[in-house]
């Protein structure tokens, strides 16, 4: 076992900390708690950032990102067409 006293401040000194030090780091450790714990904030936030890079993105490369909208609609376009098909030869 260790010969030092449970409630010793780092750094070598015997005394425990004062009241006003411990309430600091408590009121610091609940707020980062406090912080962690509100996930709609944080969630907020992050979509927040996501939405500024996307539209950083579509600001840097608007070339590339009329392609992926166009390849989006062909995509929707082409599942629409077969579907169709396969209705109508459903109904034959």
């Amino acid at each position: 076992m260790t010969d030092t006293p449970a409630h010793s401040a780092p750094g070598g000194s015997d005394q425990p900390p004062s009241i006003e030090e411990q309430r600091s780091e408590l009121a610091e450790t609940v707020s980062a708690l406090a912080a962690k714990a509100d996930v709609p904030t944080r969630v907020s936030n992050e979509a927040s950032r996501q939405a500024a890079r996307a539209s950083d993105a579509v600001r840097e490369r608007p070339g590339a990102t009329a392609g992926v909208a166009g390849a989006v609609v062909a995509v929707l376009l082409v599942t629409l067409l077969l579907r169709r098909r396969r209705t109508r030869k459903a109904f034959r």
